[in-house]
């Protein structure tokens, strides 16, 4: 009886698991796309302290299609040259992280990212091996192309937004100014109220 009771135990905590996997799967998404730079202050503190922890931690992801832009206030001539805000390290952390984002999802992505964004240099090698991440093809990457070629299509994508200031966030695909600052403060709570009012769905833990 007792083995039974176990079986019945393990079978109903599998299906459960399986359940709960299947449903975040299927959940609608809310779009949350993120325009950026590596070495602005605010983006840095908004990444590790805001976008971060509600993704990871809380487990966001499963609930909308995020997409980073590491361009920001950066600058495409008709050279095709690029200039960014904070000179010359920070363009090229931008197309480091564009490499991330090149070859890995965004799960990974964005834990590599917000890992390289607590200093201020490149600490990709740290952080790959906190969470045995290969990169390998981000490195690849960064060394066969010019930093001008990597953040070409994230300047063409951000020059079709407009924003006064980074970082700058579009919930569902448009950047409201009024929003800027609910959604850099308070991100996790702003993004669970918008997904409520969208599709009338309480996330947990909100």
């Amino acid at each position: 009886m007792k083995s039974f009771t176990v079986f019945l135990l393990l079978t109903f905590g599998i299906v459960a698991c399986s359940a709960r996997h299947h449903h975040e799967a299927d959940a609608p998404k809310l779009p949350i796309t993120l325009y950026y730079e590596a070495l602005c202050p605010y983006c840095m503190h908004f990444v590790t302290t805001q976008l971060n922890p509600s993704m990871v931690r809380k487990d966001r992801l499963h609930y909308t299609n995020l997409t980073l832009v590491p361009f920001g206030n950066a600058h495409l001539n008709e050279k095709g040259e690029v200039t960014c805000q904070h000179g010359e390290d920070e363009c090229e952390l931008n197309a480091w992280h564009a490499c991330i984002l090149e070859h890995n999802d965004i799960n990974i992505s964005l834990k590599l990212i917000a890992c390289m964004m607590r200093g201020r240099k490149n600490n990709l090698d740290k952080c790959a091996n906190r969470y045995g991440v290969d990169v390998t093809a981000v490195k690849d990457c960064k060394s066969a192309r010019s930093v001008d070629e990597i953040l070409q299509k994230y300047a063409e994508a951000t020059a079709q937004v407009d924003f006064k200031g980074v970082p700058a966030i579009a919930v569902d695909n448009e950047i409201k100014s009024d929003d800027q600052e609910d959604l850099s403060d308070n991100f996790d709570q702003t993004f669970c109220a918008k997904y409520k009012a969208k599709f009338n769905i309480r996330l947990k833990n909100c």
